[in-house]
């Protein structure tokens, strides 16, 4: 695995290149040794699956609070569009969000540390994604913003189709 971008400072995007022969391929999907050298820490407690049947099905922003975990995410099957959300109060980068876009062509593997938020938009049918989570979730813990809230001036790349009642309805960030 070697570094390939930095955003926000502390955002890494990782790469894993691909061994392809006649079997398929053999690709690195998380190494230790990458993760410490480019101080990011990621314990993984739980191993998480999206599974999204449609295009332009959208999830988030979720986190945990007061915990909050680090996360790795990475495209099995399909496209998406990853927005990340700083809610580190004291950076530069507050309530301001980055993106990327991962698929299951790339061998992109996304860091992104305690105290960001994340959404992602499917812009393929059937789309998996991966997570590697730093903390269990727990219910009590989850905390969620709106897609659209008027204090994230987030592009996405299409209009959300889908999205659950309970992304749709989180109330205003205060």
């Amino acid at each position: 695995m070697n570094l390939k971008k930095k955003m926000m400072n502390e955002i890494l995007i990782f790469s894993s290149k691909k061994l392809i022969d006649s079997r398929g391929f053999f690709s690195r999907a998380f190494c230790q040794d990458t993760y410490s050298k480019n101080k990011a820490i990621n314990k993984i407690d739980q191993i998480n699956f999206s599974f999204n049947e449609k295009s332009h099905t959208l999830r988030g922003y979720h986190y945990q609070k007061p915990s909050f975990e680090a996360k790795t995410i990475s495209c099995l099957n399909g496209k998406f569009f990853l927005s990340i959300l700083c809610l580190k109060k004291k950076s530069d980068f507050y309530l301001k969000t980055c993106n990327i876009t991962l698929s299951e062509n790339d061998d992109y593997y996304c860091y992104i540390p305690k105290q960001y938020a994340t959404a992602f938009l499917t812009l393929k049918n059937k789309s998996l994604i991966m997570y590697y989570m730093s903390n269990k979730y727990k219910p009590e813990n989850a905390q969620g913003i709106r897609w659209n809230d008027p204090i994230i001036k987030e592009k996405w790349p299409v209009s959300p189709k889908i999205i659950s009642e309970r992304d749709k309805t989180f109330e205003d960030f205060s």
